[in-house]
Parts: C-alpha cells; sequence; structure tokens
C-alpha cells in the first residue's frame, strides 16, 4: 500500500467542504481571530482553525503529522426557541459531516473528535462552541 502524502493546507480545505456542505449553514471561515462582526444572518456557522502540528519523521522522505484543528461554532435562536436544542443540532451536523469520511478523500490517514465544549446555550440569544478534532496524515516534510 502507497501513502498519500498531503498538506495541512489540503486537510483545513477538506475539513471545511465537509462543513460547508450542512444544510442551511450561513457561514464559515478559515481564521484565528474572533470576528466581531458575528450576527444573526452568520449564523448556524463556525470557523475552522489551525491550532497545532506534530511531526515525525518516518523515513527520509515520510512525515507522519498528527494536526489539531479548532471549530468554533456559532448559533442563535429566536425568544422562543430552545437555545440549546438548536446548538446541539448543530454540533451533530457538523460532527456527521466530518466523520462520514474520516479520510478526507484519502488525504489523511485518521480523523478524530477529541472534545467539544458549549456554553451549555445559557446565553440566550446566542451560543458559541468549539469542537477539537485531530487529524493524522503523512507528507514528504
Amino acid at each position: 500500500m502507497l501513502i498519500k502524502k498531503s498538506s495541512k493546507e489540503t486537510i483545513i480545505q477538506k475539513v471545511g467542504t465537509a462543513i460547508s456542505g450542512i444544510t442551511g449553514i450561513a457561514y464559515y471561515d478559515f481564521q484565528r481571530k474572533y470576528d466581531q462582526s458575528i450576527n444573526k444572518a452568520k449564523c448556524p456557522g463556525c470557523f475552522i482553525n489551525d491550532v497545532r502540528i506534530d511531526k515525525v519523521q518516518m523515513l527520509t522522505d515520510i512525515v507522519r503529522n498528527t494536526f489539531m484543528i479548532g471549530i468554533v461554532g456559532f448559533e442563535y435562536a429566536e425568544e422562543n426557541e430552545k437555545l440549546g436544542t438548536i446548538m446541539n443540532t448543530f454540533i451533530e451536523q457538523i460532527k456527521t459531516a466530518i466523520t462520514v469520511d474520516r479520510t478526507l478523500d484519502g488525504e489523511a490517514y485518521s480523523l478524530t473528535i477529541d472534545v467539544i465544549e458549549t456554553d451549555g446555550g445559557n446565553r440566550h440569544p446566542q451560543c458559541v462552541f468549539a469542537i477539537m478534532i485531530t487529524v493524522v496524515f503523512y507528507s514528504s516534510n
């Protein structure tokens, strides 16, 4: 079996592509700084962030990369809606979207969801949550 060599840019784009396919998603972007202009029109939405990458040289020309990606999501609810329920539905949609193909079209060796943290939906009408994932892939350097 041959090892496909990928890059973190390709991996993070594949995660974005998976999330962009969620029905009803209003917004997603790749960035490291919180956007102060988040509003109801961008909900549900998320930022996909490069958190950390650890590299282990396996052979002269093969590196095993353990890539942590943070997904910061946000959702909004009307006064008569349950924000916690809406938030949990969006979290489940993201989890499903990124785990349907844990190889991200063959670019990754594996993808795992490590941590999901939320504000519990107790900041009605807006909520924020974070999903940390680890993607293992191989590259030349």
